[in-house]
């Protein structure tokens, strides 16, 4: 948190010229072992690999956790307020006193940008300058996505199949949309003379696990392993009480199984 505000501190010092461009990409439940950059060369990120060698990595950041299910709710709010969990829950009650992160970056000369996840109490329009295509938490869930696949039954579920809603909702996947609005964002970014901060969070790769063919096919089930750690069954599930009826822990069969 204190770099943070020190960085924040900084830019609103120097001249518009001299202020960098911040592009914040976020993704939903992504794991930093799906970066090739880090050493998981089983992962091909071609484009975050590029960013990575030329921007910055925050490769030390720790969830405090939260009072509710969605964590990623808590994680949203102690970004935007720049406030720990303990004082993060009322960032709405900050909004006004312009303390907020697109709040601060405006005020310090940035034109601010955002698409994408949002999934706090507050309107993205009323903190960014320019707000498209904002999604909700998570898509709807899929039943055919779930407790699958399953020993000895054939396996219905077509991550392509754009009938079952979730990411498809609307007719193309949620992240190609983002994507696109991202690009359409830095073109008219490149016509202002003001630095731009621009907040693109993409909702997948959280559940229900849809993709388009083309990403499919990078990955075929010959190709990937299964961890040397793994285990059929997680042995603190009970005491941590997480059970198979839970979202994220009926994504497979209990008991787990290798395919």
């Amino acid at each position: 948190m204190r770099s943070f505000v020190s960085f924040l501190a900084l830019i609103s010092l120097v001249s518009a010229s001299e202020k960098p461009n911040v592009l914040f990409i976020f993704a939903d439940d992504m794991t930093y072992e799906a970066i090739g950059s880090l050493g998981m060369t089983e992962v091909m990120t071609p484009n975050l690999d590029k960013l990575f060698s030329s921007g910055t990595q925050f490769t030390h950041a720790y969830n405090s956790g939260g009072w509710n299910g969605a964590i990623c709710v808590a994680s949203r709010n102690m970004m935007m307020t720049g406030r720990h969990l303990w004082y993060a829950q009322k960032e709405e009650k900050t909004m006004g006193k312009r303390r907020l992160w697109p709040q601060l970056m405006s005020d310090a000369g940035y034109t601010t940008y955002m698409t994408g996840k949002w999934h706090v109490r507050m309107k993205a329009e009323d903190l960014f300058d320019h707000v498209g295509d904002v999604r909700p938490g998570m898509p709807n869930q899929v039943k055919a996505g779930y407790n699958r696949p399953l020993e000895g039954k054939k396996d219905i579920w077509n991550p392509t199949d754009k009938s079952n809603n979730g990411f498809w909702k609307g007719g193309k996947h949620w992240s190609e949309v983002e994507a696109d609005t991202a690009v359409r964002y830095l073109n008219m970014a490149k016509n202002d003379d003001k630095p731009f901060f621009f907040y693109l969070a993409f909702n997948a790769p959280h559940d229900p696990r849809q993709s388009p063919q083309k990403y499919l096919d990078m990955y075929p089930e010959s190709d990937i392993k299964v961890p040397e750690n793994f285990l059929d069954a997680y042995p603190h599930r009970k005491v941590m009480k997480a059970p198979h009826s839970l979202r994220d822990e009926k994504l497979a069969p209990m008991p787990r199984t290798k395919r």
